[in-house]
């Protein structure tokens, strides 16, 4: 009997033994990962909320001047209407060559105001982009991440909240070490 239970030992401590091996294996093979939404971050990281009251006091006086350009074309139309009927041929064409002049005008500066943000979000962003991602790496190595996703507009099915999900912590890190 003495015998059995010594046979049963030493089963159970080689069992145990192969059981850790497997565990520090399993542990050491697999691979870490987490997601970040980037909507998320760049709504809550500092340097992505300068950036943002920069663009929206920039559209703010984009806006300023194309208002001026509106209500400048709604007053030539009022007056337009006036004038229209009782003016002659030659005074009609004048004006609708005026008038589609400055409808070109209006849709011009749309296109510059459009053109104009676009590009100062791409250069205000850029520093920012390289921040975040030089953080990135930083934060994945002292956490022992091996992949993080990024998610944007919900590419991430299932996930938000779970340990999976470094957002949260990712800004803290980030904010920490950018303000």
């Amino acid at each position: 009997m003495n015998r059995l239970a010594n046979v049963f030992a030493l089963v159970a401590l080689i069992l145990s033994a192969v059981g850790i091996i497997y565990c520090i294996f399993v542990h050491e093979t697999s691979v870490r990962y987490g997601f970040i939404n980037t909507e998320k971050m760049l709504n809550t990281f500092v340097e992505a909320q300068k950036v943002r009251d920069q663009l929206l006091a920039e559209e703010s006086k984009w806006n300023d001047a194309e208002k001026v350009i509106e209500d400048s074309l709604a007053t030539f139309e009022e007056r337009l209407k006036l004038e229209y009927d009782t003016a002659s041929i030659e005074t009609k064409k004048r004006l609708k060559s005026e008038q589609t002049h400055r409808i070109e005008e209006l849709g011009r500066f749309e296109q510059a105001k459009k053109g104009g943000l676009q590009k100062m979000q791409s250069e205000l962003m850029a520093p920012v982009y390289e921040k975040i991602n030089g953080s990135l790496a930083e934060y994945a190595k002292e956490h022992g991440l091996d992949v993080v996703f990024a998610s944007s507009n919900g590419s991430i099915v299932y996930g938000d909240g779970s340990r999976a999900d470094l957002t949260e912590n990712f800004v803290l890190f980030l904010n920490n070490k950018y303000r």
